[in-house]
């Protein structure tokens, strides 16, 4: 019967996997949060950037207000995050990888206008020279202001992925929607900005002419289900699986990047 759930659960993964790809692609759905209390909770420990040096990191977004709050979030092992993508109030990003006082990689005030679908990469290589480790692209475009990455590799983790809040002091909601979130562990692809932000609209991550597939793929509304009580979306690259949090059925929405 163990063999049985295994090949069954395989089965639906690979299934899961092959609607994400190739010519079938299509993208109708994301995921609406409210910026009180919703979000997504990874339902295992995100070791993925454990050690690392290289990632890259790529998702839509559409703030509905200016507020300070986390797109995405990875608890280390010790009281502080591995990774987090904050949406400040002014209304810029900033991504941290935290260690000491060299952590920081943003982008310049205002560079996300609110109601607006907008493309974010930040993509890592700390082997690079100082203050040219992060960049942060907007649409397909650098707008990274200052970068402090100055660790040798990426903290352990100590949590799940948590999408749309943080679980390091407080929740942080982020107000808005966001889409096809995507993590490559172990890779920097800067040189790869253009193709996988697609020119204005989603594109499929696992099928890009120079970009390898990412190691974690959360398409958010489309592949997501719901059970009567909660959203499930399992990535289709490793299998990880978000678990949703105060989220209603009606948060999933026909609203996408075009």
């Amino acid at each position: 019967m163990i063999g049985y759930s295994i090949s069954l659960f395989n089965t639906a993964h690979s299934i899961l996997a092959r609607s994400a790809s190739g010519g079938g692609f299509t993208n109708t759905l994301s995921m609406s949060l409210d910026g009180i209390d919703d979000y997504f909770l990874g339902a295992s420990t995100y070791s993925e950037l454990d050690g690392q040096t290289k990632m890259t990191f790529s998702c839509w977004i559409k703030p509905t207000s200016a507020t300070t709050s986390v797109i995405a979030s990875i608890k280390d092992s010790g009281s502080t995050e591995q990774f987090r993508v904050i949406f400040h109030s002014s209304r810029y990003i900033i991504i941290r990888t935290h260690t000491g006082s060299g952590r920081d990689t943003k982008t310049a005030n205002s560079s996300i206008t609110l109601n607006v679908w907008t493309h974010i990469s930040f993509c890592l290589d700390l082997s690079l020279s100082l203050g040219s480790r992060g960049k942060i692209f907007i649409n397909g475009v650098d707008a990274t202001s200052a970068d402090s990455m100055n660790q040798p590799s990426i903290n352990t983790s100590g949590g799940g992925l948590r999408i749309g809040a943080t679980d390091v002091g407080s929740l942080l909601p982020f107000p808005g929607l966001i889409d096809e979130l995507a993590i490559w562990s172990g890779t920097d692809q800067r040189a790869n900005v253009s193709e996988i932000y697609g020119g204005g609209e989603a594109v499929d991550l696992n099928n890009l002419a120079t970009a390898p597939q990412p190691t974690t793929w959360q398409r958010m509304g489309d592949l997501a289900t719901w059970n009567g009580a909660t959203w499930t979306m399992t990535d289709v690259n490793g299998g990880y699986v978000n678990t949703s949090v105060n989220m209603a059925e009606a948060s999933r929405t026909t609203d996408v990047p075009t």
